[in-house]
């Protein structure tokens, strides 16, 4: 009779303990999942050209012409063109965007590298740098290679390549 007993004792503790582990298992297992789920969902989604904000390079020699000056060149959300002379002041203005256009980040359109000075190229090296120090997303696109040429964090084919610069 005690071994009986003690035999029913030992099942329940068993069971007991089968019941704790495995309703931690599951626990820890959906809690996993619902990790996963929020992740694909929005988290780990890649910017998207439309909501970030759109950046034109002009060369100083090719807005010379107009008798303006060259530099990144963005719109604002009520149309409003801007033109920024360096890449401190364009970031500047970027972090005053809404959150939602800042989450995707800053993409830029060039020309052709030889348009640019060498002066105008290391701007573009210093934005560059200034994003990824910032955490900005930033891609990049000759405007003959649209739309499907971007670079994320990196610069236009051609710029690496001292026989198409000055």
């Amino acid at each position: 009779m005690g071994s009986h007993r003690n035999s029913e004792s030992t099942d329940s503790l068993v069971f007991f303990l089968d019941l704790i582990l495995v309703r931690f298992m599951r626990a820890r297992d959906l809690a996993l999942f619902l990790l996963l789920a929020a992740v694909a969902a929005g988290g780990g989604s890649e910017p998207d050209r439309a909501k970030g904000l759109s950046v034109h390079m002009l060369p100083d020699r090719v807005a010379q012409i107009d008798g303006h000056r060259g530099g990144f060149t963005a719109r604002d959300a009520s149309g409003n063109e801007s033109v920024y002379a360096d890449s401190k002041e364009l970031v500047a203005f970027f972090h005053t965007l809404p959150l939602t256009t800042q989450q995707n980040g800053i993409w830029i359109v060039t020309t052709h590298p030889s348009a640019y000075s060498s002066a105008e190229h290391d701007k573009l090296w210093v934005l560059l740098e200034l994003c990824r120090l910032k955490t900005i997303p930033v891609f990049t696109c000759r405007g003959s290679e649209l739309p499907g040429g971007w670079k994320r964090s990196d610069v236009p084919t051609g710029w690496n390549n001292p026989s198409e610069t000055h």
